[in-house]
């Protein structure tokens, strides 16, 4: 069972995912599932993951080669680390064919797209792009095709992005069942600061000092329950995965964390003065503010 659906979505005729990994698997997937390609060649590093990754129905071929791998693309989707991102463009741009279109699923924006432009072969064409899901599982084995549906896919445009070429990243995105959001690499790069970034760096500095009362009283983690679980959960993550993102986006982490803080010191200063009306109202707020975005986000 290959799980294709007929040839009348077809976007493009042959795409390769260099990272057959939990969201280049799931793109494999779904592209092949909703008939989008007519092949996907996965290229990686590890030949047994590439073989498992065609067992799982993520791709019809593989290789090891890059050059290879991409030379028939009118789609190359790069699901590197960010911070690997150019320098796989740069060292792929000969092997590329005429007209190809690339894209990238990193979480930050701005230094992925200012260094792949720069590289980017003339003829062929960088778009912007970073998938909204995943989860803390990570390899192939994690990767559905259903994974994209209902999230939110950022495809970026700066002033040299090919209005074409945005298009069809815009539309495959589509395909896979997510919600596009045009934006430029700077407007992506602010807000995933504050919703994605910043609570993983809270989440962090929770748990260090969940850990240091532990040392102390022996007593902290025993304690521990649904909500401490809740807020930590994403420290799961790959801690190399985190510092390529933060080392690639440290202005505006450094902005939220700022603006994080005047709230925790402003709640600090209502707590110092037993203000209980100011209290009530730092959490009412928040309540709110949660059930607003509840309501958006439905």
């Amino acid at each position: 069972m290959t799980g294709r659906a007929d040839t009348s979505n077809r976007l493009f005729d042959t795409m390769a995912i260099i990272g057959v990994g939990l969201i280049g698997g799931s793109l494999g997937m779904a592209a092949r599932r909703r008939g989008l390609v007519g092949r996907v060649i996965g290229i990686g590093r590890s030949e047994q993951k590439l073989m498992r990754a065609k067992i799982l129905a993520a791709i019809d071929d593989y290789t090891l080669e890059m050059g290879t791998g991409v030379s028939e693309a009118d789609l190359v989707i790069i699901c590197t680390p960010v911070r690997l991102v150019a320098p796989t463009l740069k060292v792929i741009a000969p092997f590329l064919k005429p007209g190809a279109v690339i894209t990238d699923v990193g979480s930050t924006k701005r230094e992925i797209v200012e260094q792949c432009e720069a590289v980017t072969p003339d003829g062929c064409f960088f778009v912007g792009g970073h998938p909204m899901a995943g989860s803390e599982q990570v390899g192939v084995e994690a990767a559905a095709h259903d994974l994209f549906v209902g999230a939110t896919y950022v495809v970026t445009h700066s002033a040299h992005t090919d209005l074409s070429s945005l298009g069809q990243v815009a539309k495959f995105a589509e395909a896979v069942g997510a919600d596009i959001e045009i934006m430029t690499p700077e407007e992506h790069d602010a807000a995933v600061a504050i919703i994605s970034h910043l609570p993983h760096v809270m989440s962090g500095a929770l748990l260090q000092t969940a850990e240091a009362a532990q040392r102390v009283s022996g007593k902290t983690f025993q304690l521990a329950a649904g909500s401490f679980r809740d807020l930590t959960r994403i420290s799961a993550s790959s801690p190399d995965i985190w510092r390529d993102i933060c080392i690639t986006n440290p202005d505006c982490i450094r902005d939220a964390i700022v603006r994080f803080q005047a709230y925790l010191d402003k709640f600090k200063a209502v707590l110092d003065a037993r203000d209980e009306d100011g209290i009530r109202r730092f959490f009412e707020q928040a309540s709110e503010i949660r059930e607003a975005f509840v309501r958006i986000a439905k």
